[in-house]
């Protein structure tokens, strides 16, 4: 029997559900990804320690086809995935971009940057050297520094600095 593979998917939520659904998620046994981080809020009386994803209204979903389709409609999940206007279906992120990300992600968010409108992009590079090594991306530059911008297709670009001398040019 041919079983199907599985691919990330991306998913858009509803407004400050991203949690829920991680939760949901996680009693499912799907495997998922929603990079968050730890916030203290000042409430009325006491501060409060709270948990916000990076990126609002969205997460990544790694399952077969027929899996992540019946995530919404068979399991009542409020999740809408991200279309890919060339292939007119969901859009499927490629493990290698997802790979990146999340190793992007797990090393060091807080130098993660989603605001990669003033980087102009050259060439493509693979890092070599330090605890991101084997990601690719985009070399950039800005004010004397060094940034690797790693495309996640038609969901997001995320930037992070990275020393010039580990980076490596590649086709």
């Amino acid at each position: 029997m041919n079983e199907e593979p599985k691919k990330w998917y991306a998913a858009r939520t509803r407004d400050k559900q991203e949690l829920s659904i991680r939760d949901r998620l996680k009693l499912m046994e799907v495997e998922h990804f929603l990079p968050t981080r730890q916030e203290i809020r000042q409430l009325k009386t006491r501060k409060k320690n709270v948990e916000i994803p990076y990126i609002r209204n969205l997460i990544f979903i790694r399952a077969t086809k027929q899996e992540a389709i019946d995530l919404p409609n068979k399991y009542g999940l409020a999740i809408f995935y991200i279309a890919d206007r060339v292939k007119r279906g969901m859009l499927v992120v490629p493990d290698k971009q997802m790979h990146d990300f999340i190793q992007v992600m797990d090393l060091s968010p807080a130098a993660v940057s989603f605001d990669t409108e003033d980087l102009i992009l050259g060439d493509k590079v693979k890092v070599v050297k330090g605890d991101m090594a084997g990601v690719e991306g985009y070399v950039a530059s800005k004010i004397n520094s060094t940034y690797v911008v790693i495309y996640v297709n038609g969901v997001l670009k995320a930037s992070v600095k990275v020393l010039k001398s580990w980076l490596c040019p590649i086709e």
